[in-house]
């Protein structure tokens, strides 16, 4: 080293300022070539760690796999709890259709450390079948028995056989017997375990910050480390809680969340943060169902023709939803298994005029030049019939703008309508219970499979069945039927099917919207899919990471 600072020092200036620059260029060089040569031989993959918080509309009320119901509930489920696709090695059904062997990994563990056996998933299954707990997925579990072979196997009897049970199976989140057997089922709803809860998912629960008036402003869950399928990479995960979607905006744009679920529509812009957008499709529609029994206009086809061609469905998706959105023309949504592309609504009001006019209905001249009297009748009975339509509309804002733009639509082809705003809480508790409507602005919400029987056979016309425009069709059942027992043609019976329905206008069949999520920049591992539910965004929450280390190719 001396040698080398006395050669150093031998050198005239010039010499000295050549050698500091040369050495400079060779370690730039050397750092340069260097990683390159590590980026090449190297590659990125997700590395655990950090703390993610999401924000949420909402408040979670039933951490609860079997009556989970709103989407706060359901997405803690996700995160909490684990369903039967990732908690077994075998799901096997019979020739028969109607019998299923089961058989649940080894060694899992509930997160307070107390085995996971069949006797779990039994219960689960008896529990979601118990008119006291009030489930909303029973009806997927009708005449279903279960019956324990050991520890970890177990069977399943069907009374019929049904095509798409093994989905039924494979999402269903399992519940700790050991905490619950002893609680009856109507005070499942008060129990503390509902928001404390023993899941078994990837991550488990820490504790919740709650305001004197009961008001719980966030969760804190941390990686399950017993969690039989992949480890979550991030380590602890906070939910945030907020009625104010500008309220829960604003925290993303300050910094103070990271994730924002459930942004309503027209938001998009207020997003002022560097940000990612992530898309899903969801198996979900909405539609205007028709009751026929409540208004004597309605149960002419050519009314609900005129009806449908009349509807602005694309300035629907423009203005609501800023075109993340499909127009819909029938009950399958574009891009879900088993859609018919022959199924496309159209917008023609000239032609809904002129389907009206040859059916009879006409503009009373004698009134029509009276402010918001040109509004179309005809003698049905001897009695002189106004093409009058009352509308149930839920107190959801989308759904609100939905209205409106829909009584445009049809008063500009001379058919009155009465939009009438009912909470969303009264909606489903009695409206739709008692099927209080002449028409209603709802959704449905399909399985991944694309089953239509709880939403248009006429055996669910009724509470608790899904059928709200309480459609009945022999030759609908017939195919609903075909298509779930196990007989072939079922792509071809799903187009017949969606050709009936379609063009005997039981409903008008309005948009499927997109499922936007916000994320910052950081956040890696949420991509755009196709998702049943919103809380389904979760699903894969595992490979959600925040973090990258690079490893050898």
């Amino acid at each position: 080293m001396n040698r080398l600072r006395k050669i150093f020092f031998a050198f005239t200036r010039k010499e000295k300022t050549t050698f500091l620059v040369a050495f400079f260029i060779f370690s730039i060089s050397s750092i340069v070539i260097g990683v390159t040569v590590f980026k090449a031989s190297t590659k990125p993959v997700p590395a655990s760690g950090g703390e993610y918080t999401e924000g949420i509309l909402g408040q979670p009320v039933f951490i609860n796999p079997v009556i989970a119901t709103s989407e706060v509930d359901k997405s803690l489920v996700r995160l909490l709890f684990s369903n039967l696709e990732v908690m077994t090695t075998k799901i096997e059904g019979a020739e028969d259709g109607k019998t299923w062997r089961i058989r649940l990994k080894e060694d899992m563990l509930w997160s307070d450390g107390e085995k996971i056996t069949s006797d779990d998933v039994i219960f689960t299954i008896e529990k979601v079948q118990d008119p006291g707990a009030g489930s909303p997925i029973a009806s997927g579990w009708r005449g279903v028995r279960a019956e324990r072979l050991s520890e970890l196997e177990f069977q399943v009897f069907m009374t019929e056989p049904y095509a798409f049970f093994k989905t039924n199976l494979e999402s269903l989140y399992v519940l700790p017997r050991h905490i619950f057997k002893d609680v009856p089922s109507p005070n499942w709803k008060i129990s503390d375990y509902n928001l404390k809860p023993i899941g078994s998912g990837p991550f488990r629960f820490v504790g919740f910050n709650k305001r004197e008036d009961g008001f719980i402003q966030s969760y804190h869950l941390t990686v399950n480390e017993k969690y039989v399928a992949e480890k979550a990479l991030i380590q602890d995960f906070f939910i945030r809680f907020f009625t104010d979607p500008e309220e829960m905006v604003g925290e993303f744009n300050k910094g103070q969340i990271d994730g924002v679920a459930s942004l309503p529509f027209g938001m998009l812009q207020q997003i002022k943060r560097s940000h990612e957008l992530v898309t899903y499709r969801l198996a979900s529609y909405y539609a205007v169902f028709i009751n026929q029994s409540r208004n004597l206009a309605l149960r002419e086809a050519d009314v609900r023709r005129a009806l449908d061609l009349a509807t602005p469905k694309q300035r629907m998706v423009s203005e609501i939803f800023g075109d993340r959105a499909k127009t819909e023309g029938g009950p399958i949504p574009p891009g879900i298994n088993f859609y018919s592309s022959v199924v496309q609504g159209e917008e023609n009001p000239d032609l809904a005029i002129k389907i009206l006019e040859g059916a009879g209905w006409k503009i009373n001249l004698d009134e029509a030049s009276v402010p918001g009297a040109r509004v179309r009748e005809k003698v049905i009975s001897k009695a002189r019939v106004k093409l009058e339509v009352n509308m149930i509309v839920p107190q959801i804002p989308f759904l609100m703008q939905t209205a409106q733009i829909i009584q445009e639509g049809w008063e500009g082809v001379g058919v009155k309508v009465n939009p009438i705003i009912v909470s969303p809480e009264e909606v489903v508790g009695n409206v739709i219970k008692n099927r209080d409507y002449e028409m209603i602005v709802f959704g449905n919400v399909l399985n991944s499979n694309s089953d239509l029987f709880p939403f248009w056979h006429s055996s669910q016309r009724f509470s608790p069945g899904l059928n709200l425009a309480l459609y009945n069709s022999k030759k609908a059942d017939g195919l609903m039927e075909a298509i779930r027992s196990n007989e072939g043609g079922r792509e071809e019976n799903f187009q017949k099917l969606q050709e009936i329905i379609s063009t005997e206008y039981p409903a008008v069949f309005l948009y499927s919207p997109d499922y936007l999520y916000i994320s910052n920049r950081n956040l890696k591992g949420a991509e755009t899919s196709f998702i049943a539910d919103p809380a389904d965004r979760l699903k894969n929450v595992s490979g959600w990471h925040l973090k990258t280390a690079r490893v050898l190719k």
